[in-house]
C-alpha cells in the first residue's frame, strides 16, 4: 500500500540536494527479464550504457530472470521469484501478474528508502510509477514502447467495454502524471491526442554495426543446408502474433511458386513454438523454410550478412519494431507490411512495402528480386539514412536531452549538457 513520504525524510531529501555539482541518481524499472536479447531489455540496456558513458549512477530494477549486464556506474537489482520461475513469456499473463506484483513491492521499497533524481518507468512500470511516485515525491519518466490498451485489446479479458474504459483511464493518469514521455516512432501522435500537455520525445535508436566475417556466414548457409543458387529472406524477432509470421510464412510459399530458388530464416522462435510450427504446417510442408531459435545479439550479423533481403511482417500494434534499425544498417532491401508500426522510419524510397496480406507479400518479394537495381538502391537509401540518423552519438545526446527536460534541476544540468558527451 502507497503512503506519504515521512515530513523528517522530506527534509533530509531537501537537505541533500544542497550542494553542488552532484551525480544524478535514476532508477530504471523494467518489467521484464533482464537481460535478454529481445526487443524491450535490448532497448533498457541502451538508454543504461547511454546514462554511463554520461557518467551518471543508475540503478535497473527488473526481474529475477535474466543475465547480469556489467556497465560502469549501472546496478541491476531484482524483484523477488515467488513462482520460482525460469522464463517470463512476451505479453500478457499470469506469470507477468504475478512478477508484476512483486516488482511493485521491490518499487516501492526502493523510493522510500533511496534518493532518486528520476524514475525511468518502463512499459507497465509506468503504471506502477504512477500510483506510487507522487506520493513520495518522485518525478518519473514513463517509457513507452506501446500503448498498452491496443495491446491488451487483442485479449479476449480486456475486449468489454467496461475493462476498456479502466485500462484508457488508467493510461490518461499515467500521462498525466509523467514528467516526460518518451515512446517508439510513430507514438508520439497518440500520446499528443490523449494528453496534450505533457512533452513528447520519440527513440532512434542506434543500428547494430557489427559486420558479419564471410567464412561464418558461408558455414551459417552450409549448417542451414541453404543451397548455394538460393536467395535468402530473412526474418529476426520474436513469433508473437502480431508480428506476422504465419503471414510471411504463406506468402513465401506463394513467391517460391514463381520463383523456387527462394529460401526463408526466420530468426527467434522459442522451442516450443518451432514444434508448434512444425505440427501445424507438416502436412502444407515448409519446404525451404527454416525455423531458428532465438540467437544471441552478437550472432545476429551473422544472419544479417547471409541474407540478400530483410523482411518485418508486422500486422498489428504502432510501436516501430527494433529490428529496423539494425536491418537498415546492413544496407540490403527491406521488406515490410504498410502500417503504423513501419512507416514512421520505412517508406517508399527506404523499403519495399507491400499490403499485409499473402498476396500483397509474396508479389513484393517477387517483385525484390525481379528488381535488382531497385532493390539496391532502396537498399542503399536505408543505409545512408541510418549512418546519418541511427548512430550511438546520436543516440546518447538524445538520451541527455530528454533527461536535460525533465529534470529541470541546474545541480544536475551539467551531467546532461553536450560537454558531458565527450
Amino acid at each position: 500500500m502507497s503512503r506519504s513520504i515521512p515530513e523528517n525524510e522530506r527534509k533530509r531529501r531537501q537537505l541533500a540536494t544542497i550542494r553542488e555539482p552532484r551525480t544524478p541518481r535514476i532508477l530504471i524499472v523494467t518489467p521484464q527479464p533482464f537481460y535478454e536479447d529481445r526487443g524491450t531489455p535490448i532497448a533498457v540496456r541502451y538508454v543504461a550504457r547511454a546514462l554511463s558513458e554520461l557518467g551518471v549512477d543508475a540503478d535497473i530494477l527488473a526481474f529475477p530472470v535474466g543475465e547480469d549486464v556489467q556497465l560502469p556506474h549501472i546496478r541491476v537489482r531484482r524483484c523477488a521469484n515467488p513462482l520460482r520461475l525460469r522464463s517470463v513469456p512476451i505479453g500478457f499473463s499470469w506469470c507477468k501478474v504475478v512478477m508484476d506484483l512483486s516488482l511493485w513491492h521491490s518499487f516501492e521499497h526502493l523510493i522510500a528508502t533511496r534518493r532518486y533524481d528520476m524514475v525511468h518507468a518502463v512499459e507497465d512500470a509506468a503504471y506502477i510509477a504512477a500510483f506510487l511516485c507522487p506520493a513520495y515525491g518522485q518525478p518519473f519518466i514513463y517509457d513507452m514502447a506501446s500503448a498498452i490498451p491496443m495491446e491488451l485489446q487483442r485479449k479476449a479479458l480486456f475486449r468489454n467495454a467496461l475493462a476498456r474504459r479502466f485500462i484508457e483511464a488508467a493510461e490518461r493518469r499515467v500521462f498525466e502524471r509523467a514528467c516526460h514521455v518518451v515512446c517508439s516512432a510513430g507514438l508520439a501522435d497518440y500520446v499528443h491526442a490523449r494528453s496534450p500537455d505533457v512533452p513528447v520525445s520519440e527513440w532512434s535508436f542506434p543500428a547494430q554495426t557489427e559486420t558479419a566475417d564471410a567464412a561464418q556466414v558461408a558455414a551459417l548457409r552450409r549448417n542451414l543446408h541453404i543451397p548455394a543458387r538460393n536467395r535468402v529472406l530473412l526474418y529476426c524477432g520474436n513469433f508473437a502474433s502480431y508480428q506476422g509470421v504465419e503471414l510471411l510464412v504463406n506468402a513465401f510459399r506463394l513467391a517460391r511458386r514463381r520463383n523456387p530458388q527462394l529460401s526463408l530464416v526466420c530468426v527467434g522462435a522459442t522451442p516450443p513454438e518451432i514444434r508448434d510450427w512444425k505440427s501445424r504446417f507438416d502436412s502444407q510442408g515448409l519446404e525451404r523454410v527454416h525455423l531458428v531459435e532465438r540467437q544471441r545479439r552478437d550472432k545476429i550479423p551473422t544472419y544479417l550478412g547471409m541474407a540478400d533481403c530483410l523482411v518485418s511482417p508486422r500486422i498489428a500494434g504502432r510501436n516501430l519494431p527494433l529490428k529496423l534499425f539494425d536491418y537498415m544498417a546492413t544496407g540490403k532491401p527491406i521488406i515490410a507490411t504498410r502500417g503504423n508500426a513501419h512507416q514512421p522510419l520505412l517508406d517508399e524510397g527506404r523499403a519495399m512495402l507491400s499490403d499485409p496480406t499473402p498476396e500483397g507479400l509474396a508479389e513484393t518479394i517477387v517483385k525484390t528480386f525481379e528488381s535488382p537495381s531497385e532493390a539496391r538502391a532502396v537498399g542503399g537509401r536505408a543505409r545512408r539514412y541510418a549512418a546519418q540518423n541511427l548512430n550511438w552519438e546520436g543516440f546518447v545526446s538524445s538520451v541527455s536531452g530528454i533527461y536535460r527536460s525533465a529534470l529541470h534541476d541546474p545541480l544536475c544540468d551539467h551531467w546532461f549538457s553536450p560537454a558531458a558527451l565527450h
